[in-house]
């Protein structure tokens, strides 16, 4: 049996931070159209179920148009089940509400409840609030003869801003196979006990620049492969849009020609679809600042979206400053290397005090 584990598609979502009003809106509607994408992989790959680990909408009110496309998928696919769990973005959201739940389609509320299907898998879930109550361990009652597969939407062994977390400690011995995890938005996995393991699947695609993949890394799912008690899993890239963000370190003798065959290196490994930042670090003479504008202009039109961040800081000539007759930064550099600060703590003092009275920018 084939079952896809997903999670924080994110449909509807609000903030998209930097985007222009066109770049938006394709943007949102691609997250709505990653879910009929995967939809159609389930149905053209056989898998038997989809596991909607959470946040699959981004508001707990998501637009009616939006509603009424998800059941219209859901519907139209009888022959897969769809598992749904809500997060901490959709929390007590269900697109059937209002009307008979369709019986491919399996809401887990607050209190655990489980589904057998197939000959030998049973899934269960529940939608848990931020306070995990050890009521919520002992509820659950996996049969030890069957592969069991348990959805939440939480932080696993840890506490965050919206949950206190559950802990594996808690959830050893509760014949759990695969714990199949959403809210956090990259791939990782562990060990529940000798049995059972944890997962999480990552977002089906990034939302913001906390969602970045490295050059040649997508997001996606997993797809899980039941064979009685084993089963085997594998990543399945499914995202159109990454973020990329790219960190550059320059020394003061690189020019910008040699700063922007880099980026231009890098460039050329990414994807016309990709959202890019980069950000440029290091040290930089007065006389050969980056040129933040000039680098942006001739990548204009390579990705959806690009962001040059310049992190650099001037290295100045102090000694040039200080032959200087009746000047503020001359004065103000004498006092600082008169002071009884230590020398590294001088010229940090002295590169801020510059930056400021010359009106650049100040990172401290």
């Amino acid at each position: 049996m084939k079952i896809i584990h997903c999670a924080d598609i994110h449909i509807d979502i609000k903030e998209l931070k930097g985007l222009g009003a066109d770049e938006r809106k394709l943007k949102r509607n691609q997250l709505l159209q990653n879910f009929f994408d995967l939809v159609q992989y389930a149905e053209t790959n056989g898998a038997s179920a989809i596991l909607l680990c959470g946040d699959t909408f981004d508001v707990p009110a998501p637009s009616k148009n939006s509603v009424n496309l998800f059941k219209k998928a859901v519907l139209s696919h009888p022959n897969i089940k769809f598992f749904y769990i809500w997060g901490n973005h959709d929390a007590n959201f269900c697109p059937f509400a209002d009307e008979e739940m369709p019986k491919n389609f399996i809401l887990f509320k607050e209190n655990f409840s489980k589904v057998d299907i197939g000959e030998n898998v049973t899934i269960g879930g529940a939608s848990l609030s931020r306070y995990v109550h050890n009521l919520f361990y002992t509820s659950i009652d996996f049969d030890k003869n069957r592969f069991n597969i348990l959805m939440l939407h939480q932080p696993i062994n840890t506490t965050d801003e919206y949950f206190n977390g559950v802990y594996t400690n808690n959830l050893q011995g509760r014949n759990i196979d695969f714990l199949a995890l959403g809210h956090i938005h990259a791939k990782q996995e562990g060990k529940i006990d000798n049995r059972g393991i944890w997962q999480y699947s990552g977002c089906l695609e990034g939302k913001s620049f906390n969602d970045t993949v490295k050059i040649g890394d997508k997001k996606g799912f997993y797809l899980l492969d039941i064979d009685g008690q084993k089963f085997k899993r594998e990543f399945i890239p499914f995202s159109k849009y990454d973020y990329r963000k790219i960190e550059l370190t320059i020394t003061p003798d690189v020019n910008h020609f040699q700063i922007m065959q880099k980026v231009e290196e890098i460039a050329s490994k990414l994807s016309k679809t990709d959202l890019v930042k980069i950000i440029i670090r290091g040290k930089h003479t007065e006389d050969n600042p980056v040129q933040v504008e000039l680098i942006k202009q001739n990548l204009y039109g390579k990705f959806f979206y690009l962001d040059i961040v310049d992190e650099t800081t001037t290295l100045y000539d102090f000694e040039s400053y200080k032959e200087d007759v009746l000047s503020l930064k001359s004065e103000f550099l004498k006092e600082v290397f008169a002071s009884k600060l230590t020398d590294l703590e001088k010229e940090k003092v002295a590169t801020i005090g510059l930056s400021a009275l010359k009106g650049e920018d100040i990172l401290l």
